[in-house]
């Protein structure tokens, strides 16, 4: 899970499907306690939106849930723009094809073609031994001559 930060802003070499998606549990956990922690803070579901913004703003589970989401934000901002490249990496493809996904995601009726080009490469097994980017994640002596 944590492996992602360890290579903070290494945007070279190959990402397995595993440390890929388990920072993107870490991620999910890390936000889904502070939006519980936001939710608690404001007084739960009762009362109207109105009421709920009022109530929430000042208390201090509310906040701590807020500095816990910014905090997580911006320190996962970076492991996991590096994270997806070097999993694009892993399929043989540059990581500016990332880029470019996600910017082509933002554009009507063409963003959902992206996201799901995304998500396929994201999903799908890497290339079979070394490649241009490095070797294999999982198994590194997958592929060579070592052993032959």
């Amino acid at each position: 899970m944590f492996q992602a930060f360890s290579k903070y802003a290494d945007f070279e070499g190959r990402a397995s499907r595993s440390e890929y998606w388990l920072f993107q549990l870490l991620s999910f956990i890390v936000v889904t306690v502070a939006l519980i922690f936001m939710f608690v803070g404001a007084g739960g579901p009762q009362g109207s939106v109105e009421e709920f913004v009022q109530a929430g703003s000042g208390s201090t589970g509310f906040m701590f849930g807020v500095v816990i989401l910014v905090f997580w934000m911006l320190a996962a901002f970076v492991p996991h723009i590096s994270v997806a490249v070097r999993r694009f990496h892993d399929h043989g493809v540059s990581g500016w094809w990332y880029g470019g996904l996600v910017v082509l995601s933002w554009i009507p009726y063409v963003g959902w073609l992206a996201s799901i080009a995304m998500l396929i490469t994201l999903v799908r097994p890497g290339t079979w031994g070394p490649n241009y980017f490095g070797p294999d994640p999982v198994n590194p002596w997958r592929g060579s001559d070592a052993f032959a």
